[in-house]
């Protein structure tokens, strides 16, 4: 018996897209059918690199399109709802980048709109299909470290940041801790075995560059399991206490961290593909079973509720 494979459009053209595309080509259940974004040189070009018989610089196209069985988006923040929103109620499932809106309200929209359609929404942060890190949520679940006290995450650049829309409030919904410090906080929850935040205090400001976002912060956040975690995110920090989604974990039994508090060789390279690999055929084989992909919306809601509420306390 054969089964058809998901038809999947990819909607964006920036770094992240190549990861994503080399993805659900390398996955025997996936197809990339279309990709869309408003430039068209870009568009073509990476429609070239891999592939892509279908582009168009009107994402919509796709979206009311029989042939798209699922979107993943990587396009700027400020554009994930609207665009998820469409695929949603179209009944195509969505995996969706990181920050998965910017702002609860977004986010709710969005939940609400995979139960109407039917469809399942994922959201990308992938460290969580690191082998490091679920190594060491291993770890945890095991009791290996006893009861977690606290932890200490990292989402920084040392000696550099992003341009472009990264730095534009109207698109990016905020700076360095929506881009880098997301990470961490996700990568820190899903740790701990994914408790809900109860308390969100910050230090949020702009120290090294001339843009109208964050470029530091230094959040505090209490869980519902008892744990105390410290997060920090920046661009052009002078020197990053540990590389991007490191985690520290304090324990009654004893401390661990991702990796080892060391500077990285010269050709090192942090992100790589088979995370995100592992993490396109999470949502490729839980659509073929029929259950929703993990991590789902209503997780990328709890790292979005903390960063609200961070720029809120940070103000």
């Amino acid at each position: 018996m054969t089964v058809r494979r998901l038809r999947i459009a990819l909607l964006g053209t920036g770094w992240v897209a190549d990861f994503h595309a080399r993805a659900v080509r390398e996955h025997p259940g996936a197809e990339l059918v279309a990709a869309a974004n408003w430039r068209e040189p870009s568009l073509r070009a990476l429609a070239e690199r891999h592939g892509i018989p279908r582009v168009t610089t009107d994402w919509r196209d796709l979206a009311a399109d029989p042939a798209v069985d699922a979107a993943v988006i990587a396009t700027p923040n400020a554009l994930h709802a609207a665009q998820a929103v469409a695929f949603l109620e179209a009944g195509k499932h969505v995996l969706v980048e990181k920050p998965m809106a910017t702002t609860v309200a977004e986010a709710d929209a969005m939940v609400a709109a995979a139960g109407r359609g039917g469809a399942f929404l994922m959201v990308a942060h992938c460290w969580r299909f690191h082998p490091d890190v679920r190594a060491l949520r291993a770890r945890v679940e095991a009791g290996e470290l006893g009861e977690i006290v606290k932890t200490r995450g990292y989402g920084a650049h040392a000696g550099w940041g992003p341009s472009g829309w990264f730095t534009d409030p109207a698109l990016a919904g905020g700076g360095a801790l929506l881009d880098m410090g997301v990470h961490a906080v996700d990568t820190t929850r899903y740790l701990l075995g994914d408790p809900q935040p109860v308390r969100v205090c910050a230090a949020v400001g702009t120290r090294y560059g001339d843009y109208a976002v964050d470029d530091d912060a230094v959040l505090l956040i209490s869980w519902s399991n008892g744990t105390n975690s410290v997060v920090e995110s920046g661009w052009w920090q002078p020197r990053a206490g540990g590389l991007e989604a490191d985690t520290e974990l304090y324990g009654t039994g004893g401390y661990a961290r991702v990796w080892p508090e060391t500077d990285p060789p010269p050709d090192y390279e942090h992100c790589t593909q088979p995370m995100y690999s592992a993490q396109l055929a999470e949502l490729v084989e839980a659509v073929a079973a029929g259950r929703q992909p993990r991590h789902s919306g209503e997780d990328g809601r709890v790292v979005v509720q903390v960063v609200e509420q961070a720029y809120a306390s940070g103000v």
